[in-house]
């Protein structure tokens, strides 16, 4: 059997593209597990801010209707009924957030560990989303006993390339 002529000499010529298209293939596949695996976002400073409930009559009121009827949209911590607005008090943690990728964070949630005594955890409304290279903060507050410390565990949930991350933090005051 014989071959066509010029069979070879286009094998020889299509080695160096397929050579350069393998490497441009690895080196796609290298950045994209680099950025893969270096993706993270990182827990700058974490401040809290203890307000009395007294001194914020219209939330801590509105919070206990809703809670009465049902139709608070927050986390609920207990199923107790609240009392009066001076025996509690607010707890706003505040998580500043550095993100380390190139890719665009979006924050869903900072989720607080309740303590015996946290009565529920205000919804936030909107999402937070850090630039890549960026930095960005998310709040969180709780309704909670008068006199609890505030010591809590924090879990900060985010999404890059839609894939959820945590980071679980204890704010120590």
């Amino acid at each position: 059997m014989t071959r066509p002529e010029g069979g070879e000499k286009e094998k020889n010529k299509m080695r160096p593209a397929a050579i350069i298209l393998l490497v441009i293939f690895l080196a796609a596949v290298g950045m994209t597990g680099y950025i893969y695996f270096t993706a993270n976002v990182i827990v700058n400073d974490i401040q809290c801010i203890a307000a009395d409930a007294v001194n914020a009559p219209e939330v801590f009121q509105g919070l206990k209707s809703q809670a009465e009827k049902g139709t608070f949209t927050g986390t609920p911590f207990q199923t107790d009924q609240i009392g009066e607005a001076a025996d509690y008090q607010f707890y706003t943690y505040t998580v500043y957030l550095q993100n380390r990728t190139f890719l665009k964070a979006e924050v869903a949630e900072v989720q607080v560990t309740p303590m015996n005594g946290d009565v529920l955890q205000m919804a936030e409304d909107s999402r937070i989303s850090i630039p890549a290279r960026g930095k960005g903060s998310v709040q969180a507050t709780i309704l909670t006993k008068k006199d609890m410390h505030n010591v809590r565990e924090l879990m900060i949930t985010y999404y890059l390339w839609g894939l959820p991350f945590s980071i679980r933090v204890t704010y120590s005051g």
